[in-house]
């Protein structure tokens, strides 16, 4: 009998909610990551019920149905990187940190959702900051802020590229990981800038592209460095690749929905 040819993928765990209408959430990182190669998994932190025009409703997962999604994942097929998305409530938190730990959990991408960036209104308590910061960032492998959230993050206001690089550096001082600070909400570019925990400084440029259709840029983004990661790219490379995907994805000009719509996530395949 003839044996048969098998394959594999490496395998990356996205920790985030749901998002109903699918642009943003989970559902646009699990569409990132099957377009950049890997095989992605879930752990689902809420429930909601929204689409492009806003959140109607959300809902929390318990904390002890999310300790065993994480469970369940690491035991059966361990992910080479993990992804981490909004999580606005302490008691999740700690036990994604508890699990996490547990499981010796590396290539974390924190992306940390904070901030409405056309308000500037808090969409997680001071608590839940705290508790994010001080038990998800030390083991992160990057967080990726926007300027909103940087702001916040290093109570500084970021005015320009030097603000941007301080604010990193500031971020990797007090955190002890490397810090992604995104220039998207700019006024000029979308150049972003890497702080690395050895000083190092990178800087990526990124071309502003005209379309009002965004709805879960940052969740792609950092899903797409951490599918990078799991297939073995330095941070700086995994970066570039996923800035990359993310302006294709822009660049498709998807125009779903009667507000900030999504992107196309499969743009590289059509």
């Amino acid at each position: 009998m003839a044996q048969i040819a098998t394959s594999t993928l490496p395998a990356v765990l996205a920790i985030s909610g749901s998002d109903s209408s699918g642009g943003a959430g989970m559902q646009a990182d699990l569409k990132t990551m099957l377009a950049c190669g890997v095989f992605g998994m879930s752990a689902i932190t809420a429930l909601t019920a929204q689409n492009t025009t806003g959140v109607r409703s959300i809902q929390d997962t318990k904390p002890d149905i999310l300790a065993d999604q994480i469970n369940m994942v690491f035991e059966d097929i361990p992910p080479v990187a993990v992804k981490i998305g909004m999580v606005s409530a302490t008691d999740i938190i700690d036990v994604i940190a508890e699990r996490l730990t547990f499981h010796h959990a590396t290539n974390i991408v924190l992306d940390p959702v904070m901030v409405v960036a056309t308000s500037g209104a808090n969409l997680i308590s001071d608590d839940a900051i705290a508790a994010l910061t001080g038990k998800l960032f030390p083991m992160a492998t990057v967080v990726t802020p926007n300027i909103p959230e940087a702001e916040v993050l290093t109570d500084t206001l970021i005015r320009d590229q030097e603000d941007m690089e301080a604010a990193a550096h500031r971020l990797v001082e007090r955190y002890g990981c490397a810090a992604l600070v995104k220039g998207g909400h700019g006024t000029e570019d979308a150049n972003d800038v890497l702080a690395e925990t050895d000083g190092t400084v990178t800087w990526f440029d990124g071309a502003r592209i005209n379309n009002p259709n965004t709805h879960g840029t940052g969740c792609t983004l950092s899903s797409a460095i951490a599918s990078y990661l799991a297939l073995g790219d330095t941070l700086p490379k995994a970066i570039k690749h996923a800035k990359k995907y993310l302006t294709g994805a822009l660049k498709a000009q998807l125009n779903l929905g009667h507000g900030s719509g999504p992107m196309d996530h499969f743009w590289k395949y059509r």
